[in-house]
């Protein structure tokens, strides 16, 4: 790419965008990096390899118990990061008080602070802190990396604790088997590509313009989905207080619920072929996620036993306690396609029930609810059995009312599968700038 065109980048509508990634050969965003050994092997060496923590500022730590005032404070936990939009979520920040405050809020941010979540880095929970938050406190299982502006450029820190070499990094260095996490040594201990601080700024500036067009299609995609959690509320009203008075009958009573195939059964029989079939991963709140289908090895029986049929309700067995009840329904995507254990499959046998509102109801807050209070929870994961889901109280409108409602949801899914199309370019235009960036490769 010149020079003359990567001035230009920032400004360029997506066509011009995509046109330009697409001649440079950008459209691989892991592999090259997957392929090489430690951050200087994949950065290529064009840039200088040094320590974050050697450019970055001092942090400033406070215990709020110790205060002799008790004073409110808004307080960054955790659970404050939304992992896919690597943002602070406002309405997921806690006003506390001093007398009150969990004892691991110690750590005073300030605008543009880094925060790396220091547990489970294969997540890679990070975020920038943004205006409205300066002066707040982030928890101690936070890495927050001030970056020093006459050598980092935080922006360009931000985007490169996203990469592949730095996720990498932190999951081999990594301890505990079941809760992994770093320390924050660890992290100012990584090394950084560290090119001139106007190089950093003209790749943040790209990097900013790429992020700015895939958050306006999320934008988009959280418009419809807001749309449609509200013709859900407005057709047949809060299920929680269920003001309609729908009548309610057990899920068993109106389907057959049954769980999937097994991975590392042993098969006895040489008439065994590859079979797709659908993961907890591929499974996601009102949408299949197909960009990765994988294979198990299987039989005929196994198709006959496991397979899908257009209007089963796919849900999946646990995961963070916040996402139970999640699900979709399956419309003959893949052929001869089957699922995991770990998602049970309901087909509906009563012609008064929908697949769709039926799919809506499990993943409302009554389902979330429900499916919360009778699963089973461990250290951050809940999860539900066949005799839980078959319990469910499915609350029952009219048919035509949910056969209504099923004709508008499809079209606003309709609107949203386009808008969902576009998000996946616009992650690739990202993960393309994001490899050339940090090696070298965009500011030629």
């Amino acid at each position: 790419m010149s020079e003359s065109t990567n001035t230009l980048v920032p400004m360029l509508p997506r066509g011009n965008l995509d046109r330009s990634v697409a001649e440079a050969g950008m459209h691989s965003h892991a592999g090259a990096w997957e392929r090489e050994k430690g951050i200087e092997g994949v950065v290529g060496m064009k840039f200088q390899c040094e320590e974050i923590g050697t450019h970055v500022e001092k942090i400033k730590k406070w215990n709020p118990s110790q205060c002799k005032t008790d004073d409110d404070f808004t307080y960054i936990d955790l659970s404050s990061v939304d992992k896919e939009s690597k943002k602070i979520d406002l309405l997921q920040t806690q006003i506390v008080s001093c007398s009150n405050a969990p004892s691991r809020a110690r750590q005073v941010v300030k605008n543009a602070d880094v925060l790396i979540a220091t547990v489970r880095p294969n997540l890679n929970g990070v975020a920038r802190v943004p205006p409205e938050l300066n002066n707040a406190t982030a928890s101690t299982g936070y890495c927050v990396l001030r970056a020093n502006i006459q050598t980092l450029n935080p922006e360009y820190l931000f985007y490169w604790v996203q990469t592949v070499p730095f996720v990498s990094d932190m999951m081999e260095k990594a301890t505990g088997a079941s809760y992994p996490a770093v320390s924050d040594k660890i992290i100012k201990q990584s090394k950084i590509p560290l090119p001139p601080l106007a190089e950093q700024q003209k790749i943040a500036a790209i990097l900013d313009a790429a992020d700015s067009l895939r958050q306006k299609d999320q934008q988009l995609i959280d418009h419809y989905t807001t749309l449609s959690q509200s013709l859900f509320l407005e057709m047949f009203g809060d299920p929680v207080t269920n003001p309609m008075g729908w009548g309610e009958i057990s899920l068993e009573m109106i389907s057959e619920i049954s769980s999937g195939v097994t991975k590392g059964r042993k098969l006895k029989t040489d008439e065994v072929f590859d079979i797709p079939y659908m993961r907890v991963a591929n499974v996601q709140a009102g949408y299949l996620n197909l960009g990765e289908v994988k294979t198990i090895s299987g039989t005929t029986t196994d198709i006959i036993k496991f397979g899908l049929r257009k209007g089963d309700v796919l849900l999946t067995e646990g995961g963070d306690p916040d996402k139970l009840g999640r699900g979709t329904v399956w419309n003959d995507e893949i052929k001869d396609c089957i699922h995991q254990n770990h998602i049970f499959k309901v087909r509906l046998t009563c012609k008064k029930s929908t697949p769709i509102y039926l799919s809506w109801l499990c993943g409302s807050e009554y389902g979330k609810r429900y499916f919360l209070k009778s699963g089973k929870q461990t250290t951050g994961i809940a999860s539900i059995n066949k005799t839980q889901l078959r319990r469910f109280p499915v609350l029952r409108p009219p048919i035509a009312l949910q056969n209504q409602f099923a004709e508008r949801i499809q079209a606003i899914e309709a609107q949203k599968q386009q808008a969902q199309a576009s998000l996946e370019k616009s992650n690739d235009l990202f993960n393309s700038l994001l490899q050339k960036a940090f090696k070298g490769e965009l500011t030629r």
